[in-house]
C-alpha cells in the first residue's frame, strides 16, 4: 500500500538528502498529495516509479488526515514548500553545487536570484520542454558539475524526467518540488500563514488560479476521498 511507504517526519527526509550527498549515493525524492494519489490510480507508469524508485513523503492535509486515520497515532503534517525551503537553505550553507530544472524563468533572472540567495548555482533549464526534447535536455545536464538537481515540472512529468535523468548519472540527488520554484523565487504568491495553518491553502490557490486548478480541487478532492478508501480496502491495489 502506497500509504505505508510515505515518510512522515521532515527530519528523516532532510537526513536522507544530506546523507546521500555526503556518502555519494543516488536519491530520488518526491512528495505525495491529493492530486498525486488521483494520478497514481490512473497512471501505471507513475505508480510503478513511486513504488520502486522514489523516496516519498506526505505533503498535504488530505494525505495527512488519511494517514492519521490509517495509523491511529500522531503524525507530523508536512508543508512541502517549507520542507524544500529548509533543504535549499542547508544546501546553501554547505555550498552544495545545485542545478535547477523547472518553471519557465529567464536564465539571467535565475542566475541573479541564485547569486542573491547564496546558491552555489551550476545550471538552469526551463521545465516546459516537450517530451521529444527530454534526451537533449538530459545530455545538456550531463555536462554540468552538480551534486543536486531541483526539478519542478508538475506531476507526473517531473518524476518521469527525474527517473530518466538518474539512469544516466551516478550518485546524484534529484528532488522533485512541483511549483516550489515559483514560490522560492517569489514569482508567485503563497497563501497567508494563517490560511496554511487551518488547511485552506488549496482554496487560496483555487481562487488565485481558477482556470488551471478548478478540476484538481473541485473534482479532485471528492475523487481523492474515494481513491483513499480504495487504497485501504482493495487488496490488489498495488
Amino acid at each position: 500500500m502506497i500509504f505505508e511507504k510515505l515518510l512522515t517526519d521532515p527530519k528523516d527526509i532532510q537526513q536522507k538528502v544530506f546523507n546521500s550527498i555526503e556518502m555519494g549515493k543516488s536519491l530520488l525524492l518526491t512528495y505525495f498529495n491529493q492530486n498525486c494519489l488521483n494520478i497514481y490510480f490512473k497512471d501505471n507508469v507513475y505508480k510503478k516509479l513511486l513504488n520502486t524508485k522514489f523516496e516519498i513523503y506526505q505533503a498535504d492535509l488530505g494525505v495527512f488526515l488519511f494517514l492519521k486515520y490509517l495509523k491511529g497515532r500522531n503524525l507530523n503534517r508536512i508543508d512541502a514548500t517549507n520542507l524544500n525551503h529548509h533543504i535549499v537553505l542547508e544546501l546553501i550553507k554547505q555550498k552544495v553545487p545545485l542545478t535547477i530544472v523547472g518553471g519557465n524563468f529567464d536564465v539571467n533572472f535565475i542566475r541573479k536570484a541564485a547569486l542573491n540567495n547564496g546558491i552555489n548555482f551550476v545550471a538552469y533549464h526551463n521545465g516546459q520542454f516537450p517530451e521529444a526534447e527530454m534526451e537533449s535536455v538530459i545530455e545538456y545536464l550531463k555536462g554540468t558539475e552538480t551534486k543536486v538537481f531541483i526539478v519542478g515540472m508538475g506531476v507526473p512529468k517531473q518524476e518521469f524526467f527525474a527517473e530518466r535523468l538518474s539512469e544516466t548519472l551516478e550518485s546524484k540527488v534529484i528532488i522533485c518540488v512541483g511549483n516550489f520554484l515559483e514560490f522560492y523565487f517569489k514569482t508567485k504568491k503563497r497563501a497567508p500563514v494563517f490560511v496554511r495553518k487551518i488547511g485552506l491553502e488549496w482554496m487560496f490557490r483555487l481562487i488565485s488560479e481558477p482556470k488551471r486548478l478548478w478540476k484538481r480541487y473541485l473534482i479532485g478532492i471528492p475523487v481523492f476521498i474515494i481513491n483513499s478508501f480504495r487504497a485501504k480496502f482493495i487488496k490488489n491495489f498495488e
